[in-house]
């Protein structure tokens, strides 16, 4: 049931989602819809600083927090030494609703410390004893739909997915020359932070020379920490593929998929951006579930490549995907 301040009183909504880029870059519409249902509202967000990038020169936020989460921060060296002001400086701003978009009992616990008058939480055994509104978290939806069924429950009008990302702020002027006289692009997303999603250097080898045989330009694409994901890959190469380590920002690199012919990539942030800015999309999945995990559908041509239903979802279900299933799904994206 929406919820009703008083004129005197200006409402004050938190979203804790101190979580990886594309769980942020998920919630972006949730946080438009939160916008344009209560445009007087201050609403504050509540992120780890390694995907706060993404929020760059987004209007609709009026504040974001910076909170590292040690159990979610893939850094050198997490720490618990900041939470305690963190929790400080959140329950002295005695939020009216706070929503959490996770559904872990133990970032449940951590935001039952935020305060907070309401709670909004998913209605999972782990987790929903922390909230005092919760709603149902339905595995046979995309989490972006269940992210915003949070949103409608507290009001807001969610007819449209919005993802909201604006690459416009960074500098894109290195991009224009990068891609001067270029054959079209495709991005291999040969990386997925987690061994389980990932795929057979080789097999990545073998789809990117055909690729490179039928006239397209192919850049790997991964972190600073798995260039020797890149690497292995290209070792299994007869012809030539770039490298995107450490090249664009996170704007940059969504301003410069906008260019790009397609993208064929595993479970991973670049495939989710690359749905938030509508390109055509080739998805590995195995051991993931890809009607909650998959490329949000709607802007562009997307397929994913997956095992058939009768073999388990584990770390080995990648290996039942095969050079030509991913050559055979890129045909049918039809971008000649």
């Amino acid at each position: 049931m929406p919820h009703n301040p008083t004129a005197s009183h200006r409402e004050k909504i938190l979203l804790f989602r101190p979580d990886h880029l594309g769980d942020l870059l998920h919630t972006t519409p949730v946080l438009y819809a939160l916008r344009q249902t209560y445009p007087d509202a201050h609403i504050s967000i509540c992120v780890g600083a390694w995907a706060a990038p993404i929020l760059k020169g987004n209007p609709d936020p009026d504040e974001v927090i910076i909170c590292n989460l040690p159990w979610l921060d893939r850094g050198p060296s997490p720490s618990w030494q900041p939470l305690p002001s963190v929790i400080r400086q959140i329950r002295a701003q005695r939020f009216d609703r706070i929503l959490n978009f996770r559904v872990a009992a133990k970032a449940a616990a951590f935001s039952r410390l935020l305060g907070g008058k309401e709670r909004w939480g998913f209605n999972v055994q782990k987790s929903r004893w922390a909230w005092t509104h919760h709603v149902t978290y339905s595995r046979e939806r995309h989490v972006v739909d269940n992210y915003m069924a949070l949103a409608k429950a507290l009001g807001a009008s969610c007819a449209d997915v919005q993802f909201r990302i604006y690459p416009e702020v960074e500098d894109l002027t290195g991009i224009e020359a990068f891609l001067k006289n270029s054959p079209p692009v495709v991005v291999l997303g040969v990386t997925s932070g987690h061994p389980q999603k990932s795929w057979f250097p080789d097999r990545w080898a073998q789809v990117a020379d055909v690729l490179v045989d039928r006239g397209f330009r192919i850049l790997l694409n991964g972190s600073p920490s798995e260039g020797f994901h890149i690497e292995a890959v290209r070792s299994h190469m007869k012809k030539q593929a770039e490298s995107l380590i450490g090249r664009f920002s996170v704007l940059q690199f969504a301003g410069f998929l906008r260019k790009c012919a397609a993208i064929v990539t595993l479970d991973s942030f670049p495939m989710h951006l690359s749905a938030a800015v509508g390109i055509p999309i080739v998805a590995l999945f195995g051991a993931t579930n890809s009607v909650m995990w998959g490329p949000y559908p709607g802007k562009s041509p997307t397929i994913v490549v997956e095992p058939p239903a009768d073999i388990p979802r584990n770390a080995k279900a990648m290996a039942w995907i095969q050079p030509k299933h991913v050559m055979d799904a890129f045909d049918r994206l039809d971008l000649t």
